[in-house]
C-alpha cells in the first residue's frame, strides 16, 4: 500500500511538472480572457441606407414605408434631419443616405435638379448603384403613371394616374440622371451594423483538444514506465488500475481548468459532457498505451510513441473544429474526423 501511495506521489508530480502542461492551461486562460474583453463587433449581411422623407406626400410616406419594411440586402430606415444623415454616415452607421425633397411627387416628370433624390456618400460607400436602382424602381411605377396623366391632361383628357393599368400599357421610364444628385461627404470607413456579436473564440474546442493532449501525454509516461519495467512488482490488476491513474493525473488538472475557464468566461456548457469525455478520452489513451505494450518490439515503446505523437496531435488539431467548421466538409472528411476525439466535444 506504502508503495502504491508513493507511486501515485510521483505520477501526480510528473504531471504537475510538465511544461507542455503549464502552455496548455496558460493558453486557455488567455483565450478565456480574450472571451471577456474582447469588445462586441457591429457586422450583418445588410447595408443600412439612411432616408431623409422632406416631401410628405402619401405616395412618397407609403414607397418609403415599402422601402423600409422590404426584404433586401439593403435595409431602409427613416432619419428625421439631414445632420442625422452626416453623422451617421461619418460614424459608419449608414453606408448611403437618399433624400427626398419638398414637391418632389408632384414635380417628378420635370427634368432638373432642384427636385431630384439627392443620394449622399462617403469615400468608402457601396454598392452605390444597387441602392439606387432599389429606390428607383420604387418611383418608376408612380413616376410612369404620373407622366401619363399629365401629357393627357394637356390635350384635355382626365385620366387617374393611380390607375394601374397605365403602366401596363403606357410604361415611360424615368432617366436616372433626372432622378438622382449626388452629394459625397467624407466619413470612415463603413461597418455594416444590423446586428453585434463578439468574434467568435473556439474556447469550447480547443479545451477539447488541450484534455485529449494531457491524455496522450498521461499515456506516454504509462508507456515510458514500461519501458522502465517500473511495474514488475505489480499485479495484473495493479498495473492497469495504475496505468488508468497515470493518464488520469494528466487529465484531471486538464479538465478542471477547462471548466474554470468556461466558468470565468461565461461559455455555456455541460459539465456532464466536460466529464464524460474527459473519461473516454482517458480510457482511449489508457488502451492505447495497453496496446503499444503488448506488441512485440525490440524498440522502446514510448520512444515510438513520442515519434508518432505530434504529427497526431497536429492532425488532431486540424480536425478538433478549432479552425474549420467541419460541417460544411464532404462526407468523407467528417467520417475521417471521428478518428479524432477532439472533433467530438
Amino acid at each position: 500500500m506504502k508503495l502504491f501511495l508513493n507511486r501515485l506521489s510521483v505520477l501526480a508530480k510528473r504531471s504537475l511538472i510538465n511544461p507542455a502542461m503549464y502552455v496548455m492551461c496558460g493558453v486557455l486562460l488567455i483565450m478565456a480572457l480574450l472571451v471577456i474583453f474582447v469588445p462586441e463587433k457591429e457586422t450583418s449581411v445588410y447595408i443600412p441606407v439612411a432616408i431623409l422623407n422632406e416631401d410628405n406626400s402619401s405616395d412618397t410616406e407609403d414607397i418609403v414605408d415599402k422601402l423600409c419594411t422590404m426584404n433586401s440586402i439593403f435595409r431602409f430606415y427613416e432619419v428625421d434631419d439631414e445632420d442625422e444623415i452626416y453623422q451617421d454616415l461619418a460614424s459608419g452607421k449608414a453606408d448611403t443616405a437618399y433624400i427626398f425633397p419638398k414637391g418632389f411627387s408632384e414635380h417628378l416628370d420635370g427634368q432638373g435638379t432642384k427636385y431630384d433624390v439627392k443620394q449622399v456618400l462617403t469615400p468608402a460607400s457601396s454598392f452605390v448603384y444597387l441602392s439606387r436602382e432599389e429606390i428607383f424602381g420604387s418611383f418608376y411605377a408612380y413616376g410612369a403613371r404620373q407622366l401619363i396623366a399629365d401629357t393627357f391632361a394637356q390635350h384635355g383628357y382626365e385620366v387617374d394616374a393611380h390607375d394601374p393599368v397605365l403602366l401596363r400599357i403606357f410604361g415611360k421610364n424615368i432617366d436616372e440622371e433626372y432622378l438622382f444628385a449626388l452629394e459625397s461627404v467624407e466619413g470612415t470607413v463603413y461597418n455594416a451594423i444590423t446586428n453585434t456579436e463578439k468574434i467568435p473564440i473556439p474556447l469550447y474546442k480547443f479545451a477539447g483538444f488541450f484534455i485529449f493532449t494531457a491524455a496522450l501525454l498521461g499515456a506516454l509516461a504509462f508507456l515510458n514506465d514500461q519501458d522502465n519495467r517500473i511495474y514488475l512488482r505489480f499485479g495484473i490488476a495493479e498495473r492497469i488500475y495504475l496505468g488508468l491513474i497515470q493518464v488520469s493525473v494528466f487529465t484531471l488538472p486538464a479538465m478542471l481548468v477547462s471548466i474554470f475557464c468556461f466558468l470565468i468566461s461565461g461559455t455555456d456548457f455541460g459539465v456532464l459532457h466536460v466529464i464524460l469525455y474527459t473519461l473516454l478520452v482517458t480510457l482511449l489513451a489508457f488502451v492505447v498505451g495497453t496496446v503499444m505494450t503488448l506488441l512485440p518490439l525490440r524498440t522502446a515503446r514510448s520512444r515510438i510513441f513520442s515519434s508518432v505523437l505530434p504529427v497526431y496531435l497536429i492532425l488532431s488539431f486540424l480536425f478538433s473544429g478549432i479552425l474549420f467548421d467541419l460541417s460544411n466538409f464532404a462526407t468523407a472528411i467528417k467520417t475521417l474526423s471521428r478518428l479524432f476525439p477532439p472533433s467530438m466535444f
